[in-house]
């Protein structure tokens, strides 16, 4: 407890109340006689009684601020001092002019009495000036600093930007000693720093504000995501749910601070904290004044949020759009030729068969057989169109997906029993759609077996930023390696040019990065980076 505190001050007011009521109480029994006299010189028992009010009053912070509570004492002191001086003049007039005085004591602690009693009064008359003079210096200060810092709000267009000149822009502003700003998604568990001003980088770093029921998220961050109310701490080190940041809050000088929640609607983004370097700093009009401000960052976040959302689907309408018009393209050529293979060779079918029979069945035979492999490959072309049009969207949920099994489930579907599938290691599990994730492997698998033979071996492994999947074939050229995975690239006479532009369409969806190199045996190999590692993985489908 410091020697300037509203408590000490105001304790010590109470003890000299209660001694200046003692000591007229003895004055008055001890040496009144008549009632006129104990009525006269009693009177001062009332003023005393008062300053030990006033005394008590200003302990329980309920007479000045604690930041006002010296200039209350210094006038406190200077009206005894002043009253004093004055009984003290008129004291020595008396003696001089030859008045006896009886006993001098009994007027010069009446006179103190009046002095102390005065000076508080003057003092709290002086203080709640001062303090009205303030507001209104304080008031300004923050509208001019909401009307700056609102500015900026409209003009940005990034969300990051927009963070950090709000933070910029309240740092400037005395008293708020730092202000950092954390970011918050619904379903997780931690605050994330994302902007700040006037702290340094390995103080906002080594803050941790959570959101659930441990010390760390009791606090006022937490308490202001969970109720998307502004959470003021006049004194942040009496305030028990502070307790796990004290040390870092004393490092850096911070006596108060306040929490306000960046909401939307029913949405929080995140919070904005500032620091004051006294207590009792945001009162209830300087609450109100940055609740509104969390408000309207909350709706700038949410309309960057909405226009990034909205260039999202327009840059993804725009891929589907070019992967209609591919299969414009594809549909009046490559599906068309077969068609007409397919066509002709049933009309010389029909034409045979009707003829005499004499030894034609052998070619009906014939014709019916180009047939069929025109139409399965026709089959070929269709199953994977519908599989290159579904990879224009994004993936539907990522979750955590077992690697391995995966890659069990994909192999099966391959028709070429001497091939083998190798696993190198074990593959863990990784963040994707299962689903894509699968029929990725399948045309990776494929592409493998249509080039590197029916006997092929295909090794999947896992790398430090993803995982590999090579065979043991001729391999990719280098000069060819940059237009594999173009739509329509192939070098086999019975390949759609499908399969690996489908793998990239999946990997692009995922954020993943897919090369193509040598493998060890010198085939292809095809590694994807980027992949992020899962934990509790669910059951391969």
């Amino acid at each position: 407890m410091t020697v300037t505190s509203n408590r000490f001050v105001g304790r010590l007011i109470t003890v000299i109340g209660g001694l200046l009521t003692t000591l007229h109480l003895v004055n008055v029994v001890r040496f009144e006689t008549t009632p006129v006299r104990v009525l006269i010189d009693g009177a001062p028992i009332l003023l005393s009684i008062v300053v030990a009010i006033a005394g008590a009053l200003l302990a329980r912070d309920r007479l000045v601020p604690n930041q006002f509570v010296g200039r209350l004492l210094a006038w406190a002191g200077a009206g005894v001092l002043a009253v004093s001086t004055l009984g003290t003049w008129l004291l020595g007039s008396a003696v001089i002019i030859g008045i006896p005085l009886v006993n001098p004591f009994v007027p010069m602690l009446n006179v103190a009495t009046f002095g102390a009693l005065a000076g508080l009064l003057v003092g709290v008359y002086d203080v709640r000036g001062l303090e009205r003079q303030q507001s209104i210096k304080r008031l300004n200060r923050i509208n001019d600093t909401i009307r700056i810092a609102t500015q900026e709000v409209v003009n940005k267009t990034d969300r990051a930007d927009l963070e950090q000149a709000v933070c910029d822009r309240l740092s400037e502003s005395e008293p708020y000693e730092g202000v950092w700003i954390g970011r918050y998604e619904d379903g997780t568990e931690r605050v994330r720093p994302a902007a700040w001003a006037g702290l340094d980088d390995e103080y906002v770093e080594s803050i941790t504000v959570t959101i659930d029921d441990s010390p760390t998220g009791g606090g006022a961050g937490g308490r202001a995501i969970k109720t998307g109310e502004i959470q003021c701490v006049p004194d942040v080190f009496a305030d028990p749910t502070m307790e796990p940041w004290w040390d870092l809050l004393e490092s850096r000088g911070v006596q108060s601070l306040a929490v306000v929640p960046i909401v939307h609607g029913e949405t929080v983004y995140g919070f904005f904290s500032i620091y004051a370097d006294r207590q009792n700093v945001f009162d209830e009009h300087e609450q109100e004044v940055l609740t509104e401000l969390g408000e309207t960052i909350g709706h700038a976040v949410a309309s960057i949020e909405a226009r990034r959302r909205l260039a999202d689907h327009e840059r993804e309408l725009a891929r589907q759009n070019e992967r209609l018009d591919a299969f414009a393209g594809v549909v009046s050529h490559d599906l068309r030729n077969p068609l007409n293979v397919a066509t002709g060779h049933l009309e010389l079918a029909r034409e045979q068969r009707d003829g005499d029979g004499n030894g034609n069945g052998e070619r009906v035979d014939e014709n019916l057989s180009q047939a069929a492999e025109a139409l399965d490959r026709m089959e070929d072309l269709i199953q994977d169109l519908l599989t290159l049009s579904r990879q224009g969207k994004t993936v539907d949920e990522c979750r955590s997906v077992p690697l391995q099994p995966t890659v069990d489930r994909a192999w099966s579907t391959i028709e070429a029993s001497e091939a083998r599938l190798r696993i190198d290691g074990d593959l863990g599990t990784i963040s994707c759609d299962q689903k894509r994730l699968r029929q990725l492997l399948e045309n990776l698998f494929r592409n493998s077996i249509e080039h590197a033979g029916p006997d092929a071996t295909v090794t999947v492994r896992r790398t430090s930023v993803g995982f590999v999947v090579e065979d043991d074939g001729p391999g990719i050229p280098p000069e060819e390696r940059q237009t594999v995975f173009e739509m329509g690239y192939t070098t086999n006479d019975d390949g759609t040019g499908f399969g690996l532009n489908i793998v990239r369409s999946i990997a692009d969806a995922h954020g993943w990065d897919v090369s193509v190199g040598e493998s060890p045996e010198g085939g292809a190999r095809f590694e994807f980076a980027g992949v992020e590692e899962a934990d509790s993985p669910v059951r391969a489908a």
